[in-house]
């Protein structure tokens, strides 16, 4: 897949900065809020990254619950491990179509950012169906790459750039599709939100000064 390949410290570093800034620290708070965890809920967290969700996850399950956070990225898993501090969580190298769990082994799933790199969006949705107890939960948060909205004095270059970046995932749209494909995986009862970053400038920490540089890389190749 042409996603970006986090398999080095330095690649890793920059992502944790990243996630780190101000517009992904309200989306995270955001998903917290709609996840709703209870005291005592197991949760999988699928493409845990650096394991700034799960942990936030497991101050809300306390000791009694359980979050187990999987990433094809074994650097990812590495550095996740190597910052947790709490024994209810537990990280695991996998691949988010045939995740390593047992069915329906989890009360709450969520999954931020993933769902654009899938290759088969109907056999991710069913992994995630699969994991879930009955009567459980799924979150997936996944950005439209093609609703992106970002003005430059120079237009036509613009578009360019745009197409270019949405061409950097398998799925630049998945909002448009994913509710029919999560009915047919089994999920039935779905919802749907948005959430908008919007930034007015290029300070440090805002999500398009980082995007912008990660396009930036990413086209050069």
């Amino acid at each position: 897949m042409p996603e970006i390949k986090y398999d080095n410290d330095a690649k890793v570093s920059a992502l944790e900065a990243k996630y780190r800034g101000r517009d992904v620290e309200a989306q995270r708070r955001e998903t917290l809020r709609h996840l709703a965890i209870q005291p005592g809920e197991h949760v999988l967290d699928i493409g845990s990254g650096p394991g700034f969700l799960a942990e936030e996850i497991a101050e809300r399950t306390g000791a009694g619950g359980r979050v187990l956070g999987i990433d094809a990225s074994a650097i990812m898993v590495r550095r996740a491990t190597e910052r947790n501090t709490r024994a209810w969580i537990a990280y695991t190298e996998g691949d988010a179509l045939a995740l390593p769990v047992e069915d329906a082994s989890f009360d709450v799933a969520v999954s931020t950012q993933v769902a654009e790199y899938m290759p088969d969006l109907g056999a991710y949705c069913r992994e995630i169906a699969r994991a879930l107890k009955p009567g459980g939960r799924a979150l997936i948060l996944t950005t439209d790459w093609q609703g992106i909205a970002w003005y430059s004095e120079n237009p036509d270059r613009m578009t360019r750039v745009l197409g270019a970046q949405a061409a950097s995932v398998v799925q630049p749209n998945v909002p448009r599709i994913l509710a029919p494909i999560l009915r047919a995986a089994g999920l039935t009862d779905v919802e749907a939100s948005c959430h908008r970053i919007i930034n007015l400038d290029r300070s440090p920490g805002n999500y398009s000064r980082g995007t912008a540089q990660a396009m930036a890389k990413f086209i050069r190749k």
